[in-house]
C-alpha cells in the first residue's frame, strides 16, 4: 500500500508531456513573447549551443546571432513584434523534429520585414531546441 501511495503522488507530481508538436509550437510562441518583450536573456534558452542560422548571405554562428539580437533590442530601438503563422510541425525522430512556417516583425513606423523560416529541434533535458535554421 505504501509503494502505491507514492507512487501515485510522484505520478500527480509529474506532468504529463504533452507530444512534440505542442511542445515546438510552445518554444515558438515563447520566442515571439520573449522577443517583443526584449528579453535576449529568455530568447537565448530558445536556441542550442550548436545553433546555426543559414541565409542568403552564409551561415550565422549563434554567437553572431545573438550579437545581432543584442544590438537590436537596445533600449529605445524598435526591434519589432515578432509573429508567426502557417506553422507545420513534423517528428522527424525521438529527438529531432522540423517546423516551418512564415515569420513577420512589424514595426512602429508600419514597415514590417516577412520570410519563411525552416527550423530543425533537438530535444534535450531542457526542452526543444533550435539547432539550424534557414530563412527565405
Amino acid at each position: 500500500m505504501r509503494k502505491m501511495i507514492v507512487l501515485v503522488l510522484l505520478l500527480a507530481a509529474c506532468p504529463l508531456s504533452a507530444d512534440t508538436k505542442t511542445e515546438i509550437l510552445t518554444a515558438i510562441d515563447y520566442f515571439a513573447e520573449v522577443w517583443n518583450e526584449g528579453d535576449l536573456e529568455a530568447v537565448r534558452g530558445y536556441y542550442h549551443q550548436d545553433f546555426v542560422l543559414v541565409t542568403d548571405q552564409g551561415t550565422i554562428s549563434l554567437k553572431q546571432r545573438l550579437a545581432d539580437f543584442d544590438s537590436v533590442t537596445q533600449e529605445g530601438k524598435d526591434h519589432g513584434e515578432l509573429s508567426q503563422s502557417q506553422v507545420t510541425v513534423k517528428e522527424l525522430e525521438e529527438k529531432h523534429a522540423i517546423a516551418y512556417g512564415r515569420s513577420k516583425l512589424q514595426f512602429k513606423d508600419g514597415s514590417s520585414f516577412e520570410t519563411w523560416f525552416t527550423t530543425v529541434y533537438v530535444k534535450t533535458p531542457f526542452g526543444w531546441k533550435a539547432i539550424l535554421t534557414s530563412e527565405s
